[in-house]
C-alpha cells in the first residue's frame, strides 16, 4: 500500500512552512548544519540495513541449498548400502548351498545398514530444519522488500524524523501539519502500520469506494494484519444466514465475522495474503497461508486461490481454484445433491463438504456423537473432520510486497 498523495502534500507543506534562520545567527546555522548532517547519517543507515538484510538473505539461501544437498547424499548413501547388503546376502546364500554340509563360506563383508527408524528420525530432523530455514527466508525476503519500499518514500522518512504528534487514525504527524480529514482514513491495517502505528487494536478504515468501518488490527513485526474472523470462546452463534455473513456480526474484541462485503472492499484493489491460525484443545497450533482474491456479491463472493498454500498443513479448501460462499439460505457449494451449510453448519467456501469449515458450531467439549462433531470447526488435513478445534483466527494483508521481484 502506498500513502495517499494528500499525505505527501501535507508533509511537503509542513517542510515549506518551517521558519528560515535569522541572518547573522552563526551559531544557529552551525547547529542546523549539524542537524542536517545527523539526518543524512540517519538516512544513510537505511543502506547499511539493506546490505545487512541482503547478506542474511543470501545466508538463508546457502543454508537451504546445504540441507537439500545433505538430504540427497543421505538418500544416495542409503541406496548404496541397501544394494551392497542385498548382494552380500545373495552371495552368502549361494555359499551355503554349495557347502554340502560343511561350514558355509563367507562371501564379502555385510555392511550394517542403519535401522529404518533411525533413518526416518534423521529425515524428520532435516525436514524440520528445512522448514525453519524456509520460514526465516520468507521473513528476510519480506523485511528486505519493506526496506526497499521505505527507501522509495523519502517524504515519509522525513516526516517520521520531524517532531510529531498522533493523528486521529494513528498516523504520526508534524506539529506544523493539520490533522487528516475523515476522507484520508487508512485503507487497511497495513497502511496504518506503515504510517507508524505499532499497537494492535480497533481502528477505523476506509477502502477505496467504501464507507468507513471499524476493524481489528493485529500489528506484528511483518506488518499490519486486518482480522476478518475470530473464534475463541463460542460467545457468538455462527449459524447465520446470507445477509448476516454479508454484513458481519459479533464483537471485534471477541468472536466475530467481519462481513463478506467489507472483506471484498478491502481486497478489491489486488491480491492479498490470507493467514489462518488454528489451535486444538491440547494447546497445539498450526498456521496456513495463501494468496487470494475475492469477488463481489454478483459472484457469490467467490474465493480465488492464486497460489499454493504455505505452512505444514496440506490444502483442506479443496482442489478447486474458485469457491463461492454458501449459507443455509444461499446454496452455492459444488455438491449438487447436498446443501453443505445445512448439512454441516454456518457459512463457508464449501467445495463438496467435509474438507474444512472454520465457521461451524463451537463446542466447548468434544461431543461423543460423530454426527455432531462434523458440524464443528475443523480443518480436515490436520485433525480430521471429526475433531472440533478450540480457536481460529483469519487475517489478511496486501500481497504486493511478496509479488515484487
Amino acid at each position: 500500500m502506498q500513502l495517499s498523495g494528500a499525505a505527501l502534500l501535507l508533509c511537503a507543506a509542513g517542510l515549506a512552512a518551517a521558519p528560515a534562520p535569522a541572518p547573522g545567527a552563526g551559531t544557529e546555522r552551525r547547529a542546523a548544519a549539524g542537524a542536517g548532517r545527523e539526518r543524512r547519517a540517519q538516512f544513510a543507515s537505511w543502506d547499511e540495513v539493506n546490505v545487512l538484510a541482503h547478506g542474511l538473505l543470501q545466508l538463508g539461501h546457502g543454508l537451504k541449498e546445504h540441507v537439500e544437498r545433505t538430504k540427497g547424499q543421505l538418500r544416495e548413501l542409503g541406496g548404496r548400502l541397501s544394494a551392497h547388503n542385498s548382494a552380500g546376502a545373495r552371495r552368502a546364500a549361494a555359499g551355503q548351498r554349495a557347502g554340502a554340509g560343511g561350514a558355509s563360506r563367507s562371501y564379502g563383508t555385510h555392511l550394517a545398514l542403519p535401522s529404518q527408524s533411525l533413518m526416518d528420525a534423521q529425515n524428520l530432523r532435516i525436514e524440520e530444519l528445512l522448514q525453519k530455514i524456509k520460514q526465516q527466508q520468507y521473513k528476510l525476503d519480506k523485511q528486505n522488500l519493506q526496506i526497499k519500499s521505505l527507501q522509495s518514500k523519502p517524504g515519509l522518512l522525513l516526516c517520521l524524523h520531524l517532531p510529531r504528534k498522533l493523528g486521529p487514525w494513528g498516523m504520526w504527524l508534524s506539529p506544523q501539519l493539520p490533522f487528516p480529514s475523515p476522507a484520508e482514513l487508512p485503507e487497511d491495517c497495513h497502511q496504518l502500520f506503515l504510517a507508524g502505528q505499532q499497537s494492535s487494536g480497533i481502528f477505523q478504515v476506509q477502502p477505496a469506494g467504501s464507507q468507513p468501518f471499524k476493524v481489528y488490527c493485529d500489528m506484528t513485526a511483518e506488518g499490519g494484519w486486518t482480522v476478518i474472523q475470530r473464534r475463541m470462546d463460542g460467545s457468538v452463534d455462527f449459524d447465520q444466514l446470507w445477509d448476516a455473513y454479508k454484513n458481519g456480526f459479533g464483537d471485534l474484541r471477541g468472536d466475530f465475522w467481519l462481513g463478506l462485503e467489507k472483506i471484498h472492499r478491502l481486497v478489491q484493489e489486488g491480491k492479498y495474503n490470507l493467514m489462518i491460525e488454528l489451535e486444538d484443545w491440547e494447546g497445539n497450533s498450526q498456521v496456513v497461508q495463501f494468496v487470494f482474491s475475492l469477488g463481489g456479491e454478483n459472484t457469490a463472493y467467490t474465493l480465488n486461490l492464486l497460489g499454493p498454500l504455505s505452512g505444514e498443513l496440506e490444502n483442506a479448501i479443496g482442489e478447486f481454484r474458485q469457491l463461492p460462499f454458501s449459507t443455509r439460505d444461499r446454496d452455492h457449494d459444488l455438491k449438487a445433491d447436498t446443501n453443505c451449510a445445512k448439512h454441516l453448519s454456518g457459512g463457508w467456501w464449501f467445495s463438496t463438504c467435509g474438507h474444512a469449515n472454520l465457521n461451524g458450531k463451537y463446542f466447548r467439549s468434544i461431543p461423543r456423537q460423530r454426527h455432531e462433531r462434523k458440524q464443528g470447526i475443523f480443518w480436515k488435513t490436520w485433525k480430521g473432520r471429526y475433531y472440533p478445534l478450540k480457536s481460529t483466527i483469519m487475517k489478511i494483508q496486501p500481497a504486493a510486497l511478496e509479488a515484487e521481484p
